[in-house]
């Protein structure tokens, strides 16, 4: 018996920021019926999640966080931190504060004034990427570069 699994449309906004679909299709990918689930608020202090479902399953994970003073470390807490935890961590120069990329996400920080604090951290896991295959690397580092520039836009960091 044959059902019809037609892939939905890719969203053009995914967690408030709009984004094309030809960066985050490959990591959305395979497709399916997608469901975000966010509660993000930059008029509240630090960690807000944002989750990303395909056929409901964990396909794409946020972590917006809004601070005072000087960001972390983030390549030593990519390496020890459960909530960013990436494999083969290493900084690349994304255009922003600091940023690392590992094979199943990506993290970068950048000086924004909210009422949160006067920086901005996104950490973006990738939940169906492999730990140990870096295949889906230069899709994230893509994805990223854009999906931060147009956060810092949609709160007006400039």
């Amino acid at each position: 018996m044959a059902c019809d699994t037609a892939d939905e449309a890719i969203p053009e906004t995914i967690c408030g920021t709009p984004i094309s679909p030809d960066l985050s299709g490959p990591l959305l990918h395979p497709h399916g019926k997608i469901v975000e689930g966010n509660r993000v608020d930059p008029s509240k202090a630090w960690l807000m999640p944002c989750v990303v479902l395909v056929d409901g399953k964990r396909a794409l994970t946020f972590r917006f966080g809004f601070h005072d003073g000087a960001p972390e470390d983030l390549l030593a807490r990519s390496r020890e931190s459960t909530v960013l935890g990436l494999t083969e961590p290493a900084r690349v120069n994304l255009g922003f504060e600091d940023s690392v990329l590992g094979n199943e996400g990506a993290a970068a920080t950048a000086p924004c004034k909210t009422a949160g604090g006067d920086h901005f951290t996104l950490k973006m896991k990738v939940d169906r990427a492999k730990a140990l295959k870096p295949d889906l690397r230069p899709a994230i580092e893509a994805f990223m570069r854009a999906y931060m520039a147009e956060t810092l836009k949609t709160l007006n960091c400039g």
